[in-house]
């Protein structure tokens, strides 16, 4: 704000004080000041019979006044001139959005463009899913999205935790502090939700899911048909329509480089380039696995890449690699998004199968890491099944059904026409669930 025009605005000020009643609040003074035609041309404060000021706002707003008149509420002035300077800032959207703990979003931009048209179609609720294995980066994805694209949801970016907390008590909550809205009590929840998506401020709203394991759970608190409010979800899941689904892999080669690089620094990842090439290749190119041996390898500065990766090989060969602390968030300076490990990620997918899906997958890591076909794997489960008759015959439906349970929470890929792939850290999370089952073994 310019000498003349903070000059402007005190006279104009002083003007309204002193003709307004004298019980016009603060307030008041400042809608009429933003109605005022005057405000918009620069005035010569001391030219002919105008009064005399010497205005300056200090850094944090507040107006420092100089006036000769000895009858003059200086102190109105102050406030008005402040609380109007601070009317005229641009107001951010609002938002609880989580802290994004990436020292360096790597690798997604063409997704978060495609994330972003994906979510402007459509003539009703727009509704995305990006959706994919544990630790690939969802979450951050969406977090990275929110912030680059905030400006296009001037109605708010609302940010709900799907798997852990009531959808529509979170709801009331963001529009209770958020939004300032009243909330009626004394109707039940659903009827709450409903009055807060009523009464949601103007203009497009930005409404995230993070983490959705059962959609049926929390559609009946969606929003309503109205191409505003635009959804994004964040699912281990593998949705139809309506839902448009983004599939997350894990990262290019060069860009699981790039963020070691970032993490150790490029010095440290070029004097050791080939291993470190090696190390990626063996985490699977999954972002949360390079974050955390990354951060690990930053925070021992003695420990080279090729001791990590040695030891990381060694572990694999008692079935005790995903166990590693390199691929554990236990440690107290470490700022990253994920709050869980490796194994502890995929444990959340692990826990939502049946036994039989279960055991499938310990049996797949017990194969090479490479695509296997599936043929091989039905001759592999007949004949383990003849071998153990105490466990139960072979039957094809229920094998092909626990495939589909492996490949719906995204802990085996298609490989290819009738062959399938375990992502390399998954295939060392099923194979430290062998521990004491001498039936698969056998």
């Amino acid at each position: 704000m310019t000498d003349e025009l903070i000059q402007q605005l005190s006279k104009l000020i002083a003007e309204d004080i002193k003709s307004a009643p004298a019980a016009a609040s603060v307030e008041q003074l400042v809608e009429r000041l933003k109605r005022d035609e005057r405000i918009e041309r620069v005035i010569q404060v001391n030219a002919d019979n105008a009064l005399g000021f010497q205005t300056f706002v200090e850094e944090g707003g507040t107006a420092n006044v100089g006036i000769h008149l000895h009858d003059f509420d200086v102190e109105k002035l102050q406030q008005v001139l402040k609380v109007f300077w601070k009317s005229l800032q641009p107001k951010e959207s609002p938002n609880n959005l989580p802290r994004s703990g990436v020292a360096k979003f790597v690798g997604r931009d063409a997704e978060l463009e495609k994330l972003h048209i994906q979510l402007q179609k459509g003539e009703l609720v727009a509704i995305s899913a990006i959706a994919g294995m544990g630790g690939v980066g969802k979450t951050e994805l969406a977090i990275q999205y929110a912030k680059t694209f905030k400006a296009a949801y001037p109605a708010g970016v609302c940010w709900l935790l799907a798997r852990e907390m009531n959808i529509g008590t979170q709801i009331v909550g963001y529009a209770l502090v958020q939004l300032g809205l009243r909330v009626p009590d004394g109707i039940e929840l659903p009827d709450q939700v409903s009055f807060c998506w009523r009464n949601w401020p103007e203009g497009n709203a930005l409404i995230v899911l993070d983490d959705v394991t059962n959609y049926p759970n929390v559609e009946p608190y969606l929003p309503p048909d109205n191409p505003r409010f635009k959804v994004l979800l964040t699912t281990r899941l593998k949705f139809g329509p309506p839902v448009q689904t983004l599939p997350l892999g894990v990262l290019a080669p060069e860009k699981s480089l790039e963020l070691l690089e970032v993490l150790i620094g490029k010095e440290r990842v070029e004097a050791e380039l080939e291993v470190t090439k090696s190390l990626c290749d063996w985490l699977g190119h999954l972002p949360l696995g390079l974050e955390l041996v990354g951060r690990y390898l930053a925070s021992m500065e003695d420990l080279s890449i090729s001791e990590m990766l040695f030891r990381l090989q060694q572990k694999a060969q008692a079935r005790k690699a995903i166990e590693d602390e390199a691929l554990d968030t236990d440690q107290e300076t470490w700022t990253l998004t994920a709050k869980r490990g490796v194994k502890a990620a995929f444990e959340l997918s692990w826990d939502v199968l049946d036994e039989k899906s279960q055991h499938l997958g310990k049996l797949l890591s017990l194969f090479a890491l490479a695509p296997i076909p599936w043929e091989l794997a039905e001759q592999v489960k007949q004949k383990h099944c003849e071998m153990y008759p105490e466990n139960g015959e072979f039957v094809t439906e229920e094998f092909r059904k626990a495939r589909g349970n492996l490949l719906k929470f995204h802990l085996l890929q298609v490989a290819g026409q009738g062959a399938y792939q375990l992502h390399s850290l998954i295939r060392e999370f099923f194979r430290n669930k062998l521990e004491g089952e001498v039936d698969v073994k056998g």
